[in-house]
């Protein structure tokens, strides 16, 4: 266990120094998508969740349109991970992460209402949602990408979180 939070320090770190090295462009809109996939990815030897085993085929939903899903995929390549885009909130069956991106045009309230109680970790990029209730929020920070965590959010849903990852995210009430 000591060794595989060494490695995900080491890869936390890495990805945090390759965020200078991010386009202008991408610095002010912050989508560095193929960084947020691995973050993404990382996320699920962290994250606990009461109905899931290692055995079962781990589910990714993205909301809308996004860049990110095929970055997941790539990310993913060759892992027991299912990765789907929906079009509406509607068609999102049970899944263990819910990413929603920045452009999404339904609110996040309304997203957050219609997910509440279930087991299911909600991911955000849009600045403010974290502290508006999504379990988690991509930031740009000192040009580096980062997380923050809503803790009172996330006890509602069943989800647990590992003290190691909280060490690196940024605490939202």
């Amino acid at each position: 266990m000591i060794l595989k939070q060494y490695l995900f320090y080491l890869i936390l770190l890495v990805m945090l120094m390759e965020g200078n090295q991010i386009s202008a462009q991408e610095q002010a809109g912050g989508k560095d998508y193929a960084l947020k996939a691995d973050f993404l990815y990382r996320f699920v030897d962290y994250v606990y969740w009461e109905n899931y085993s290692k055995e079962q085929t781990f589910k990714i939903a993205v909301l809308e349109n996004s860049p990110i899903t095929s970055s997941l995929l790539k990310a993913t390549k060759n892992k027991k991970i299912d990765i789907k885009q929906y079009k509406n909130m509607r068609e999102i069956p049970t899944c263990h992460i819910l990413f929603i991106p920045y452009n999404c045009s339904i609110p996040i309230e309304t997203i957050l209402s219609n997910f509440s109680g279930r087991p299911i970790l909600i991911v955000t990029e849009q600045n403010g949602d974290g502290k508006k209730g999504a379990h988690m929020n991509f930031v740009m920070m000192d040009n580096k990408l980062k997380f923050e965590v809503n803790l009172k959010a996330i006890n509602k849903t069943g989800i647990g979180i590992s003290s190691f990852l909280l060490q690196h995210a940024i605490i939202v009430q």
